[in-house]
């Protein structure tokens, strides 16, 4: 397979109708009441979404190496679990954010934010990123998160105001590739820039990184700008527990200084994210949500 066709082009799905319901509905109800829905629904994603659930069952059998059976029924917990944290973002979207819950498991970025100079936290499509808003704190620094700028005008408007509440900008990811100057002046700023780093948007150039028993492509974007700005760079996954629960994992990357260029440095760090998103990976198998073939052995 081609890189470029493992390109990610996704976009939240519903349709205007069934996302405006539930913004409305989930505005005012605990998200949780939704959730048995699901076991009705995605049976029939796993019958009709063929790409997706093919990707999800290779994941669990060649990279966990789980057997036929596990796989399969990993396969449907993780459409299920996907499904949950959809609802949640929409709650978020909705305004209805105190019904959330948030576990820390460490304060480096908190202790970062701090300092007067400007850094990167990387993620990637584990858990739900855009919690973040509820536990970065954004007093003493202005917070932007990169996001998929294909979305619907009146989806990407609503996101927009949302974290807004919470003072959060959002810079979508463009074709032309100027996003990477907002960036930069963001972090020249003293400012935080949250970016998913596990999948390739716009330039194809990558990395490649040993994850999970077989290697795969990380951009090296985020990495090279951490490197030639030496920005700190810090990893936070929020990974979904019981019912409204979320655990917050954040960790500093070391910043390889002692390598002689740029390119060295980011293709050390990038590899330093595959480990510790590997490690995600294995404590969480079923919240890792990128439904196309990720791996470079893929068929």
């Amino acid at each position: 397979m081609e890189k470029n066709e493992k390109k990610w082009e996704g976009k939240t799905g519903g349709g205007r109708l069934g996302q405006q319901f539930l913004l409305h509905f989930l505005k005012h109800v605990d998200v949780c009441y939704l959730y048995p829905v699901l076991y009705l629904v995605i049976p029939f994603y796993l019958i009709f979404g063929r790409k997706g659930r093919n990707a999800a069952y290779h994941y669990f059998h060649d990279r966990h190496q789980f057997s036929i059976g596990k796989s399969a029924w990993y396969t449907y917990l993780n459409h299920i679990i996907f499904g949950k944290i959809v609802l949640d973002k929409f709650a978020l979207l909705a305004g209805n954010k105190d019904q959330f819950q948030l576990q820390m498991n460490s304060s480096c970025i908190q202790d970062a934010i701090k300092h007067e100079k400007g850094f990167i936290i990387a993620s990637a499509h584990m858990g739900n990123l855009e919690l973040s808003g509820l536990c970065i704190p954004h007093r003493e620094k202005k917070i932007n998160t990169i996001i998929f700028g294909g979305e619907r005008a009146d989806f990407q408007k609503k996101r927009d105001e949302t974290f807004e509440e919470v003072d959060i900008n959002l810079i979508p990811v463009k074709e032309d590739m100027s996003h990477l100057f907002t960036i930069k002046a963001a972090i020249d700023n003293g400012e935080v820039v949250v970016i998913p780093c596990d999948r390739i948007f716009g330039s194809l150039k990558s990395v490649t990184c040993n994850l999970l028993n077989g290697t795969a492509q990380l951009p090296i974007g985020p990495f090279r700008l951490s490197a030639q700005l030496e920005a700190p760079i810090y990893t936070i996954f929020i990974m979904k527990g019981k019912r409204n629960q979320y655990i917050v994992y954040e960790s500093a990357i070391d910043s390889h200084q002692e390598l002689p260029n740029s390119i060295q440095r980011a293709e050390a760090i990038a590899k330093d994210f595959a480990k510790i998103m590997e490690g995600m990976m294995m404590k969480y198998p079923t919240q890792w949500f990128n439904f196309f073939p990720y791996w470079n052995d893929n068929k």
